[in-house]
């Protein structure tokens, strides 16, 4: 009858080496989707950033343009107060003064003042006089 007891011992090496190469490519498998993960990941968060400058620079470029808009109205405002004050002068001979929250009105006939507050909405006389 022939020999068996040598194949006991190679069978096992066989098993072990079997299991060995299983673990090695369930390691490399492991990582190779954790990387992939990770790459797809890297990927999302530079897509959704790069939308996110995209909107921010869309707002900066609204928030310039009204920028813009309210210097125009603050030079037209500007304008509308240095007629205002030539012509008081030259026509009244009133002197019209801006000061911090007030407005004062001088003549310069009498030396008579006027000062009153700068309201940020319309003057009650102003909201009777308006209505028909």
């Amino acid at each position: 009858m022939p020999d068996f007891g040598f194949i006991l011992p190679l069978t096992a090496l066989m098993i072990a080496l079997f299991g060995l190469i299983l673990s090695i490519g369930g390691i490399l498998v492991y990582r190779g989707s954790r990387n992939k993960g990770l790459s797809e990941l890297d990927a999302k968060t530079i897509i959704s950033l790069q939308a996110q400058n995209e909107a921010q620079e869309k707002q900066m470029e609204a928030q310039e343009k009204q920028i813009q808009a309210l210097e125009k109205k603050v030079a037209r405002c500007e304008g509308v107060i240095s007629t205002i004050r030539y012509t008081l002068k030259d026509r009244r001979r009133l002197r019209l003064e801006v000061k911090d929250d007030f407005v004062m009105l001088v003549d310069e006939r009498t030396g008579a003042e006027i000062t009153v507050p700068i309201h940020t909405g319309p003057l009650s006389k102003e909201e009777k006089e308006d209505r028909p």
